[in-house]
């Protein structure tokens, strides 16, 4: 596709487009062969199931059979174990590479928002962002998810995978991302609502005709889903005896939904109820879960309260990232503590762009006029499952896309911008810019101090 002149109008700009790839390759290649982490926490975890998978060929943790972690990403690692044997290095560099897909994903996205010009502006901006760079090293989620995320996000900007039968195909790669990050579940709304409110423009045919392709396409929509879920939930029916995507789901609602709750992991968490120490996860999964939902029923101003706190730790700086690549101390010290102790230059050189494509980037999806409710959804869809569960910092690398789609086209509109942010307007973005920045400021307030 990249061949097509009607992308690349000019040799120079195909030139450029595959020297920042490599330019973006090359750094995670320094990085994965400059680095060699001690895995911890989720790391840890996703190396022990793959580790269980390609050695068993059972899905066990600490050998017990579990459904703690949804089963995508310690699948992928397995099927790089079995091929390269435990090889972490291996698993950076297949995700480097990966990387490279992502980022041409993202820009035939952005040709869907703006002309070639800015889209190359917006694709370099994506392929060099720091943290982009770090987390596509890392053993975590996020570079598999990011790039089923994109790949999710570009089918549903293309008509003829929302208005023929291609929508299962598209129900299936929605449900392969969501067997990577369980978190994605609320944005299976989306598509039935984008088909609801352009059924007009998508389907031929009078009123009725309509209403019933959108009946057929959205049950189309979810059957995809359906059978590519199908064989992990059953496998939970027999095994754990619940039809559930992961039994995590109920200490993270928790979590985020007790006397003590931050909105995050606060530390030593582990010792506040003797619950984390039930052996049977589908019953502490149920029993976490009526815990949080009694809490949140009896207290819905706090619940409300801490939810704004899970948005702030939602967006918070990117510490997780640089801490990922910190030494592993035993929980002896709190985050902020390491946190404390990294080089203040890598914290800007990480931070600072980060800053700026979240301040800016809100403002500018607010001139996005196409695709909004796609656009949005995915945006709303992600907020609302961190407002009810807890939220880390670096659960907004799946958003820094939109951001960055946000912030060039703040840019292109540079010059319209006194007309198009009137007083009414503004209310809502400053609100958002005031919050992060108070977010910011508090975070590190409490660094320095």
């Amino acid at each position: 596709m990249l061949k097509n002149k009607k992308i690349f109008f000019k040799k120079s700009q195909k030139q450029y487009f595959v020297s920042i790839l490599l330019f973006s390759f090359l750094l995670k290649l320094i990085i994965s062969f400059s680095y060699s982490e001690e895995l911890r926490s989720d790391s840890k975890d996703y190396f022990l199931l793959a580790q269980s998978l390609a050695n068993t060929g059972e899905y066990r943790y600490e050998g017990e059979t579990t459904a703690r972690l949804i089963i995508g990403y310690p699948m992928f690692i397995a099927g790089i174990f079995k091929v390269f044997g435990e090889n972490i290095l291996a698993v950076k560099i297949i995700q480097s590479v990966i990387e490279i897909f992502s980022c041409i994903l993202f820009f035939l996205i952005c040709l869907k928002f703006f002309d070639i010009r800015y889209s190359l502006i917006v694709f370099t901006v994506f392929a060099l962002f720091p943290s982009n760079i770090l987390f596509a090293v890392t053993i975590l989620t996020e570079p598999l998810f990011n790039f089923f995320a994109l790949l999710v996000l570009y089918l549903s900007l293309q008509d003829e995978f929302l208005n023929t039968k291609k929508i299962f195909l598209l129900g299936i790669v929605w449900g392969l991302a969501l067997l990577i990050r369980s978190s994605f579940a609320i944005s299976i709304f989306i598509i039935p609502v984008y088909l609801f409110y352009n059924r007009t423009r998508l389907f031929d045919g009078f009123s009725k005709t309509r209403n019933k392709k959108l009946i057929l396409y959205s049950l189309l929509f979810y059957l995809g889903i359906g059978i590519t879920l199908s064989p992990w939930l059953i496998r939970n029916k027999i095994e754990m005896g619940s039809f559930t995507l992961a039994t995590q789901a109920g200490f993270t609602f928790w979590g985020g939904s007790n006397p003590n709750a931050t909105g995050t992991w606060y530390h030593k968490i582990e010792e506040t109820n003797p619950l984390f120490y039930e052996k049977d996860e589908v019953k502490k999964d149920k029993e976490f879960f009526r815990q949080g939902i009694d809490y949140a029923v009896n207290n819905p101003h706090k619940f409300v309260i801490t939810g704004f706190k899970k948005i702030a730790y939602l967006f918070s700086s990117e510490r997780m990232i640089l801490l990922y690549f910190t030494e592993n101390e035993n929980k002896e010290r709190t985050s902020t503590e390491v946190y404390r102790d990294i080089n203040p230059f890598l914290i800007a050189i990480v931070n600072i762009p980060y800053f700026l494509v979240i301040l800016c980037g809100f403002w500018g999806l607010l001139l996005i006029k196409k695709y909004r409710i796609i656009i949005y959804g995915f945006l709303i869809s992600w907020g609302l499952m961190f407002f009810l569960f807890v939220a880390l910092s670096r659960y907004h690398y799946v958003l820094i896309p939109f951001f960055i789609i946000g912030t060039v086209k703040l840019y292109e509109h540079r010059y319209q911008l006194r007309k198009i942010f009137t007083a009414k307007k503004i209310i809502f973005p400053a609100a958002f810019s005031l919050f992060v920045l108070i977010v910011w400021a508090g975070e590190f307030y409490k660094l320095i101090f």
